[in-house]
């Protein structure tokens, strides 16, 4: 799965900022194969001292035009990043392998070619928010994740986002007091340009919890002060205030909600389960549906949309696309709700009973319809506490002699592009 790009505004840079211009001229040159005037205009930006925002742009160094390019298009790019090998500007090289590896969903390759972060100098540590978010996603690997937002903040510390997704870890591992109190002292201390986006996203950990009308408070008060500051509303405000006003029952005002994020943002999949869901529990079940498609058309598998999907067509007495979206929901989450309904859900059982589980997954995920799978742990507890066993732990069990040392970007390049190594 790849790094989350267009969730908490990845990569967006506020218009006003004095910066943009460079970043998006950084991010042309990068997309035309210029990689050393690129990673030399980035080096400048870095020097500057820039906001978080500016240096959450830096970390996804591709314009925001390759999001919904070809994978041959980026496939070409990092054919000719690594046929132009140079010692210069390594730190820059790697993390763009790094981002290229995981766009393309070389899941595993990316997350080595990210170990080569970890020798880097302290100054481009804050390059290992990919690293983290990876460990996030594919590894569900907590420990260490929170130890690269660490990292990242220990390179860059005014990029407060790290210091968010470290609250986040603590909420997912059940220490909600200890998540919500760095929140609060997270509010205070940064600058007041950034306080709406920190109500926002306190307000999407309250979502989570089920803490609907305090989330709804939460975001209502960041439009309240991004208009109070002339800024710009955090590009989510409106996906979870939706979420908030559906989750208390206040449907059309939900509706009017993602409908307005969804005119300025058309390729926010969450507002679209979201959209979907309001409308199902409406009783407008075409127009769910198209939303709903719309939202699994991404080929991430949407687990929310499946379920609200499965739920419209069951409603419309379409009986094979509802068994279709109920096998598109992953096993564990089947088998657990099955245990804990007493009842297995199998080809020919009434949809009264697949719907009835359905319902109950919905209803324990309580504000999450995002499809990361670190989330998972937000509404779904395993019967045993597990430790991951650490990489290099691993690679010395078995063998105790070898030395794990992480696969290059060229020889990556081999077997991804069929390229030679120079």
């Amino acid at each position: 799965m790849s790094v989350i790009a267009t969730r908490r505004g990845a990569g967006h840079i506020p218009a006003d900022s004095p910066r943009v211009a460079a970043v998006q001229r950084m991010r042309g040159l990068v997309a035309a194969g210029e990689f050393e005037s690129a990673f030399a205009l980035g080096e400048r930006i870095m020097a500057s001292r820039p906001p978080a925002e500016v240096i959450e742009a830096l970390m996804y160094p591709l314009d925001r035009g390759f999001a919904t390019a070809p994978d041959s298009g980026l496939y070409d790019l990092l054919q000719t990043l690594v046929r132009r090998p140079t010692v210069r500007h390594r730190p820059w090289r790697i993390l763009l392998t790094t981002v290229l590896l995981d766009r393309l969903h070389w899941s595993s390759e990316a997350l080595q070619e990210s170990e080569r972060l970890l020798e880097l100098p302290r100054r481009y540590s804050w390059m290992r928010w990919h690293r983290g978010m990876m460990l996030l996603n594919n590894r569900w690997d907590f420990a260490e994740a929170a130890t690269e937002f660490q990292a990242v903040l220990r390179g860059a510390p005014q990029y407060w986002k790290a210091r968010a997704l470290l609250a986040e870890i603590a909420l997912s591992q059940g220490r909600s007091r200890e998540a919500f109190a760095a929140m609060d002292g997270l509010y205070r201390t940064v600058p007041e340009m950034d306080r709406p986006a920190i109500l926002v996203w306190r307000a999407e950990m309250r979502l989570w919890t089920g803490a609907y009308a305090a989330a709804l408070h939460d975001l209502d008060a960041a439009l309240a002060l991004a208009a109070a500051t002339r800024a710009s509303p955090f590009p989510l405000t409106l996906c979870w205030r939706g979420a908030a006003l559906l989750k208390l029952g206040r449907l059309p005002e939900a509706l009017r909600d993602l409908d307005a994020q969804l005119r300025a943002h058309p390729e926010d999949q969450e507002a679209l389960i979201w959209r979907g869901e309001a409308k199902r529990l409406a009783g407008r079940c075409r127009e769910a549906l198209a939303d709903l498609d719309a939202a699994c058309r991404f080929g991430n598998s949407p687990m929310w949309a499946y379920i609200n999907r499965a739920l419209v067509r069951a409603r419309l007495r379409d009986h094979p696309g509802m068994w279709a979206d109920y096998f598109l929901v992953p096993l564990r989450v089947r088998s657990y709700f099955s245990w804990r309904a007493g009842r297995d859900i199998k080809p020919g059982a009434p949809p009264h009973a697949v719907t009835a589980q359905l319902e109950a997954i919905l209803d324990a995920g309580r504000g999450v319809r995002r499809s990361e799978q670190y989330l998972f742990s937000m509404w779904l507890k395993p019967l045993a506490r597990t430790v991951p066993l650490r990489y290099s732990q691993a690679s010395t069990r078995m063998d105790p002699g070898a030395t794990p040392r992480p696969a290059s970007s060229s020889e990556k390049a081999r077997i991804i592009t069929g390229g030679p190594e120079r």
